[in-house]
């Protein structure tokens, strides 16, 4: 998993398998860098509050634990936007 940026925004890059993915780097929930977090199996987990997405798809499969709902005004992340990627050689291409 690594962050990059593309037309301005932050991305995570991550590999499941032997293909490559791309999504917006920030939980949506209460802005968590997410390459920062933990990637398990094609989820990777906030650090901060421990929102759960799909790096395949860009979707919520686990919100926040309740507590932190009521404590961030209830709050709770939504999916996130992803991105076309191509791999030329060594080169990671995303489309924005």
């Amino acid at each position: 998993m690594i962050g990059s940026i593309v037309s301005g925004n932050p991305i995570l890059i991550s590999r499941v398998g032997g293909d490559f993915y791309a999504m917006d780097a920030v939980c949506s929930h209460f802005y968590g860098y997410l390459p920062k977090g933990e990637l398990k199996n094609s989820v990777v987990i906030c650090p901060v509050h421990k929102a759960q997405y799909d790096v395949q798809t860009g979707k919520v499969v686990k919100n926040v634990p309740g507590l932190m709902k009521m404590a961030g005004g209830g709050k709770v992340a939504g999916d996130l936007r992803t991105y076309q990627v191509r791999v030329v050689g060594d080169i990671i291409l995303v489309k924005a």
